[in-house]
């Protein structure tokens, strides 16, 4: 686990690279890839991310992926404001953006 100084890692997959906006909050699930008991461990989140360098030094390390798991090249930084539940409203095999979406606009 991170100590409270060393950032933490994590990586989020998205359908398309233009679905990461700066400066706005957005609905995300993330793995963690700090070393330690909880990684790889899945959380769903309301974040921010940012690639300017200024905002990236007092945030943590995101990793991109598409869905198909091709690491993209642009370095991210987040800041997770709010967690949202594990289970998410919906219906199984569906789309689960989607439902990523309605959980955070009702705030569950």
């Amino acid at each position: 686990m991170a100590s409270k100084t060393e950032k933490q890692t994590w990586e989020t997959f998205v359908r398309r690279p233009g679905d990461l906006k700066e400066v706005i909050e957005i609905p995300m699930v993330l793995r963690d890839l700090t070393s330690g008991k909880k990684k790889y461990q899945m959380r769903h989140v309301i974040a921010v991310v940012s690639r300017k360098p200024d905002d990236m030094a007092s945030m943590d390390i995101l990793r991109v992926r598409t869905v198909v798991g091709v690491l993209l090249s642009d370095m991210w930084g987040i800041r997770i404001l709010k967690n949202l539940p594990t289970e998410l409203p919906g219906r199984p095999y569906h789309d689960f953006y989607e439902a990523l979406r309605k959980a955070a606009a009702i705030g569950v």
